[in-house]
C-alpha cells in the first residue's frame, strides 16, 4: 500500500491531529485517512473485511444457554 510522510508539519496542526484521533478513537494515521477520504469524496476502501453477520439474533438467553452448554461439555 502507498505511504507518505508529511514534513514539518506544525506542533499546533499535530497536536489537533492527535486530539481528534483519540476522539474518534483512531489511530493518527487512520485519521488521517479519515480527513483525506471525507474532503477528497468519500473514496471506500478495500482492505477492510466485511463485517460478520450473526446467522441468528444473538440474545442473552442464547448466550446463557451456549455457556451453559459449554461448561457442561467440559
Amino acid at each position: 500500500m502507498p505511504a507518505f510522510l508529511v514534513k514539518d508539519l506544525p506542533r499546533v496542526l499535530h497536536e489537533r491531529l492527535r486530539q481528534e484521533a483519540t476522539r474518534h478513537h483512531r489511530s493518527m494515521n487512520r485519521e488521517v485517512i479519515a480527513i483525506l477520504e471525507k474532503e477528497l469524496g468519500g473514496i471506500v476502501q478495500t482492505d477492510v473485511p466485511c463485517p460478520i453477520v450473526p446467522s441468528r439474533p444473538l440474545t442473552a438467553a442464547w448466550v446463557r444457554e451456549t455457556t451453559r452448554q459449554m461448561r457442561e461439555s467440559r
